[in-house]
């Protein structure tokens, strides 16, 4: 099943400016890639036509009931979806989605199906043939190689290869053959679709000279936690506590703060520096290696899945892969 979402794969450039906007996809994708029909029996659905920007928790969750609906109805699964906030659904639909009995590969392209350079031809081409195999998981294909879901960045807005996976190793790559890395996740229990997301989550960088002013202003909003983005391995100043207070001040409003790392890969680490203690003492907790978008998707997950009282200690327990425990 091939479901369609919207985003560059599927957009065309539009008069008089020339700007790309949705356009017709499920009528149309078979004619332009012909050779899927020589990998499998496709069947496309239109979900949405929208630029990704524009999903969310709404779009997440009937997305993973189309995925659940379909699983006595096809061999695999393969999400056509924008490059820009690619990382964030893939990372939702893993939580939402357990123990899959079959592959769910989210691709996307830097041009537009319709365009003689495209690079939406071969990462179609890819998905179906690697929604074909047995890396039963969410996962996300992309210029020759499948990333696991979960954790995937968006580094380039102009490469063709735009997405990385900072801590974990690639789940196959496709050259003149296709090889598999054998680290794909193995189900344990019944195929399910659940859980919520609480939205009320606010991303804060941690700029030098920050006073702690944004973050006690938050004391005044409805915002069940914080992600902090902080420098090095979750370290706030200590010559000035004045952030340190605030995320005191937040943990004891009854809210979460989670530290994460301004770093493009590595891991959080609240124990190895005097800054990421003061942080911990605090109150805060870390992600682990986890990405600033898995770590925030999670987080969102936690909060509209489970007691709020629960979040801090589910946070590095692993639900698909995410993150690696400590």
């Amino acid at each position: 099943m091939l479901l369609h979402t919207g985003g560059t794969l599927g957009m065309r450039p539009r008069q008089p400016d020339q700007a790309l906007a949705p356009d017709e996809f499920g009528s149309t994708v078979l004619e332009y890639v012909p050779e899927l029909n020589e990998l499998a029996d496709i069947e496309p659905r239109v979900l949405f036509n929208l630029d990704s920007t524009d999903l969310g928790p709404v779009h997440w969750k009937a997305l993973a009931r189309a995925v659940f609906e379909a699983r006595d109805q096809c061999d695999g699964v393969v999400i056509s979806h924008g490059t820009d906030a690619l990382s964030y659904t893939a990372a939702a639909l893993s939580f939402l989605l357990r123990n899959l009995p079959f592959p769910v590969v989210l691709t996307a392209s830097q041009r537009p199906l319709a365009d003689i350079h495209t690079d939406g031809r071969a990462n179609l081409v890819g998905a179906v043939d690697l929604a074909c195999s047995n890396i039963r998981e969410v996962s996300v294909y992309f210029s020759g190689l499948l990333f696991r879901g979960n954790r995937v960045v968006k580094r380039s807005t102009f490469a063709f290869g735009a997405f990385h996976s900072p801590n974990f190793p690639p789940l196959a790559e496709i050259g003149t053959e296709i090889r598999i890395s054998g680290k794909s996740l193995v189900a344990q229990g019944e195929f399910e679709c659940s859980g919520d997301f609480d939205a009320r989550l606010a991303v804060v960088w941690l700029q030098p000279g920050n006073d702690g002013g944004v973050l006690r202003a938050l004391l005044e909003t409805d915002v069940f936690g914080v992600l902090l983005v902080a420098p090095g391995m979750g370290n706030v100043p200590v010559e000035d506590t004045a952030v340190a207070d605030a995320i005191r001040a937040l943990v004891g409003s009854g809210r979460i703060v989670a530290m994460a790392t301004q770093s493009a890969s590595g891991n959080v680490d609240l124990t190895r520096y005097v800054g990421g203690r003061l942080a911990a003492s605090s109150g805060a907790v870390g992600i682990g290696d986890m990405t600033l978008e898995a770590a925030s998707v999670k987080l969102m997950f936690l909060a509209g899945s489970f007691a709020p009282a629960t979040i801090a200690a589910r946070l590095l327990e692993p639900i698909a892969g995410e993150v690696t425990p400590p």
